[in-house]
C-alpha cells in the first residue's frame, strides 16, 4: 500500500454540515463521544436473600439538546432502567424524568460538564442484564446500552468485599468521606492518581483484612502492585484506597482487589477465607477522543495521513517524547485550537472506531480496504450492492458525488473480504502533512 494517502477531512465538510452523507447502511450517530456512560455496582443490602444493586447514569452536556427559557438553557430527557434475569425474563422496570439547567451557553455545550443520576434496586442473587435507555424529549433521538451483571451473594459468606466503584474526587466533611463516582471508566492521563472504593463485609469478626490491589493490562500481565492492612468494623466498613497513574501508559486495564480477614489478636486465618472483586478502567491521555485507548495503536493509525519517515520517527520516540509528538501533529490540524476539543481528531477516530465495527473480519476494520476509503473519505453519497450477479463476484460501488470519486470494491473470495479496484490517489487533493 501506498504510503501517500489523502484525507478529505476539510473544515467545509465538518462545519456546512455536510460531513455525512445520508445512508441507510451508515450510522455516524454512533461515532465519537457515548451519549451518555453507566455503570452498575452490587453491595450487601443487609438483608438475607437479596443483594442491593445501584445504577448510575452519566450524560453529558455536549450529548444534550439545550433550548434557551429566559436567561436559562433548559434540556429534558427520559431515562428508562430494565433488568432482565438470565432467561430474560423482565424483573425490574423503572422509568422517569430529568430535568437539566445553566445559565451558561459554554457549559451546555461542554464535554465535561454532564448530569448524573442513581437508582437502587434489591435483588436476588443471580446473573442479569441491565439495560438503559435515554431519550431526548425535544428531539426524540434515543440511545440505548446493555450488559450484563452478576448480582452476588453478600450475606452468606463469612467475609466478602463488594463490586469496586471508581472514584472521580474524594472530599471530606467533618470526618465523613464524600465520594463522586467516575462512571465512564476513563482516568484522564493529567492525573497522578485516582481512587477506588469497596466495601468490606466481616461476618467472621475479623478485626483487620489484608488487601492487595494489582493492575493487569490487557494480557493479564501484572503492572503495578500494591497492598495495606485495613482495620475492620463488625458488620461493614467502607474503604477506600490511592491508586498512583505515573506508571500507567494509555490502555485498558483491570483492576484486582483481594482482601483476606484477620481474625483477633492477629491470629492467622484458618480457613485461608478471602475475597476478591475486579474492575475494568481505562487510562486515556486528557484531550484525546475516547476511542483512543491504546496511543502506540493511535499512532499507527496515522498511516493514512503521515508521511512514512513521520510515522516512524514518531514510533520509535521515547514514551514521553512519543506523546507530545502525537499532541503536536493533531494541534496543528485543530480547526478550533482555543477550545480543548479537536474536532478534525474526533472525526478521524471515529472514522477509525465506525470502521472497525462494520468493516472488519480476520483483521482489523480500519486495516481494510473498505475501511481505508471510509477513513479517508467518510461516509460515500451512494452505495451500489451487487451480491448475486450470475456472471460476476460480488462487489460494491461506493460513490462519493461532491467528490467526483468512485471506488468498486469486489469480493474475490466470497468471504466478505471486499477489495478495492479503482486507484485512491489524487494528487489534486490536499494532504495533511
Amino acid at each position: 500500500m501506498k504510503n501517500h494517502i489523502y484525507l478529505i477531512l476539510v473544515a467545509i465538510h465538518f462545519f456546512h454540515g455536510n460531513l455525512f452523507c445520508q445512508h441507510e447502511e451508515f450510522k455516524p450517530e454512533l461515532i465519537g463521544t457515548p451519549k451518555f456512560y453507566f455503570d452498575a455496582v452490587t453491595l450487601n443490602s443487609g438483608e438475607k436473600g437479596v443483594s442491593r444493586l445501584d445504577v448510575y447514569i452519566e450524560v453529558p452536556y455536549e450529548a444534550l439538546h439545550f433550548t434557551k427559557n429566559d436567561e436559562v438553557f433548559q434540556s429534558r430527557y427520559e431515562l428508562s432502567i430494565n433488568v432482565y434475569d438470565s432467561l430474560e425474563t423482565l424483573v425490574v422496570d423503572k422509568w422517569w424524568t430529568e430535568k437539566v439547567e445553566t445559565r451558561e451557553y459554554k457549559q451546555s455545550i461542554s464535554p465535561v460538564k454532564s448530569n448524573l443520576s442513581q437508582r437502587t434496586f434489591m435483588l436476588t442473587p443471580g446473573k442479569y442484564f441491565v439495560a438503559v435507555q435515554i431519550k431526548d424529549t425535544e428531539t426524540d433521538k434515543v440511545t440505548r446500552m446493555k450488559r450484563k451483571i452478576d448480582v452476588r451473594d453478600y450475606y452468606a459468606p463469612k467475609f466478602s468485599v463488594s463490586d469496586i466503584i471508581l472514584v472521580n474526587s474524594l472530599e471530606f466533611d467533618s470526618g465523613k468521606a464524600i465520594m463522586y463516582p467516575n462512571i465512564s471508566g476513563n482516568i484522564g492521563g493529567a492525573r497522578d492518581s485516582f481512587y477506588i472504593y469497596f466495601e468490606a463485609y466481616n461476618a467472621i469478626g475479623a478485626e483487620s483484612a489484608h488487601v492487595g490491589v494489582m493492575i493487569h493490562n490487557v494480557k493479564g500481565d501484572i503492572v503495578q502492585k500494591d497492598s495495606f492492612m485495613q482495620v475492620l468494623e463488625p458488620k461493614k466498613k467502607s474503604c477506600f484506597f490511592q491508586i498512583p497513574t505515573s506508571r500507567l501508559i494509555a490502555g485498558d486495564y483491570l483492576i484486582e482487589v483481594k482482601a483476606e480477614p484477620k481474625l483477633l489478636n492477629g491470629a492467622e486465618n484458618p480457613e485461608r477465607i478471602s475475597s476478591t472483586a475486579t474492575r475494568k478502567f481505562i487510562v486515556r491521555l486528557r484531550g484525546l477522543p475516547v476511542s483512543i485507548v491504546n496511543l502506540d495503536l493511535a499512532i499507527d493509525q496515522l498511516q493514512y495521513i503521515l508521511d512514512r519517515d513521520k510515522l516512524e520517527e514518531i514510533r520509535k520516540a521515547p514514551p514521553e517524547r512519543k506523546t507530545e509528538m502525537f499532541r503536536d501533529f493533531w494541534k496543528k490540524k485543530d480547526p478550533t485550537p482555543t477550545t480543548e476539543k479537536n474536532e478534525l481528531m474526533d472525526e478521524y477516530y471515529g472514522r477509525i472506531q465506525y470502521a472497525n465495527q462494520n468493516f472488519g473480519h480476520y483483521i482489523d476494520g480500519w486495516k481494510t480496504d473498505m475501511g481505508m476509503v471510509y477513513v479517508i473519505f467518510g461516509s460515500p453519497s451512494n452505495i451500489e450492492r451487487h451480491p448475486f450477479e450470475l456472471d460476476s463476484k460480488p462487489y460494491e460501488i461506493w460513490t462519493y458525488y461532491d467528490l467526483g470519486r468512485e471506488f468498486i470494491f469486489v469480493d474475490m473470495g466470497g468471504f466478505g473480504d471486499y477489495r478495492l479496484q479503482t486507484p485512491l490517489w489524487d494528487v489534486n487533493r490536499t494532504r495533511i502533512r
